[in-house]
Parts: C-alpha cells; structure tokens; sequence
C-alpha cells in the first residue's frame, strides 16, 4: 500500500526558499506542539492527539531539511527562529482561541467590600472571604473570570485598591455555582 506523503525537494529550492520553508515549517511544529501541551493539561486527549500527530510530521519535513542544508549555517538560525516564533505564536493562538477560566484571589486591606462590590456590578461573581494577614484583617475575594479577562480585570482592580495583591490560576475545569 503506498501512502502519499508530503515531500519537499530541498535541492530544487533557492537558498532564500530554504531558509522561509525550514522557519515556516518548525513555526508550525511549535505552534502546535504548544497547543498540544496546553490541551493534554487541559484534558483533551483527542485534541492533543491530533496536534501531535500533525505536528510530528511537520517536525520530520523540518529536520529533514535542516540535515539536508547543513552547509548553510543560515539554515540552522532559520530554524531556531522558527523554534521561538511557534512558541510565542502557539501561546498567544491559546490564548485568544482556547476557552478558559481562571480564578482571581485579591487580597485586599482596605478595599475589599468595594471591590466585590464593583465586580458583582458588571456581573461577576465575587466570594468574600474574612481574612487575617501579616497586619491585621484583610478581605480575600474570589472571582472566576474568562482568562481574556485577566489584564482588564486586574486594571480595574487596581483603580480601586493600588494596594490590593492578586494571584491568577489557571481553572482547568469549572462546574457549578456562578460561571462567567
């Protein structure tokens, strides 16, 4: 059984050819081996199957055509450019194309009742919790949040209580209650 496969002719191409083809190609290997990995952490095994699967064989083209075009010391630069970029591409695809939740933990001194407040007003959810830090009570407020969200959340935050300290984390699953 013959199976096509896609093939590139490394001779046939200029060098310039060469150098845009091995960027292109490890780009997209990296691009979704990122995706690949957020989406194993995430729980989508078929997902992250089928970016593997396709990524692999970008990964093969790729390195076939670095050890084919090895006397080209630019050939080497080109792919770790491409290396960098489908890192920095496939977290920035995930982020904008991936739902996500995260959860939102401020610590507040002072201002912890106006920021729950102001957050239940533009129609998050926010949990009050009493809490006593180094300095005496503080409010700990909760607030799951979709995690395109995030920096303008923490703006408004920050309008409100400069003082106030946030962590983010990473929701991977949210079941129940208020959801947003």
């Amino acid at each position: 059984m013959n199976i096509p496969f896609p093939q590139i002719d490394w001779l046939t191409l200029s060098p310039d050819a060469v150098l845009m083809v091995l960027f292109a190609l490890r780009t997209a290997d990296l691009t979704l081996g990122t995706l690949r990995v957020l989406a194993i952490v995430r729980g989508r095994p078929t997902v992250a199957w089928l970016l593997g699967f396709f990524g692999a064989i970008l990964f093969i083209l790729g390195v076939g055509g670095l050890l084919a075009n090895l006397a080209q010391p630019l050939s080497i630069v080109a792919y770790a450019a491409g290396f960098a970029t489908g890192t920095a591409m496939g977290l920035t695809l995930e982020r904008r194309l991936l739902p996500a939740n995260s959860l939102v933990r401020i610590y507040s001194p002072a201002r912890g009742r106006a920021i729950a407040s102001a957050l239940r007003e533009v129609g998050r959810g926010a949990t009050e919790v009493p809490a006593r830090g180094r300095s005496g009570t503080i409010d700990l407020i909760f607030t799951y949040i979709r995690r395109r969200q995030e920096n303008r959340v923490r703006r408004e935050i920050r309008k409100l209580d400069p003082e106030a300290v946030m962590t983010v984390e990473n929701v991977r699953v949210l079941a129940g209650g208020w959801k947003p």
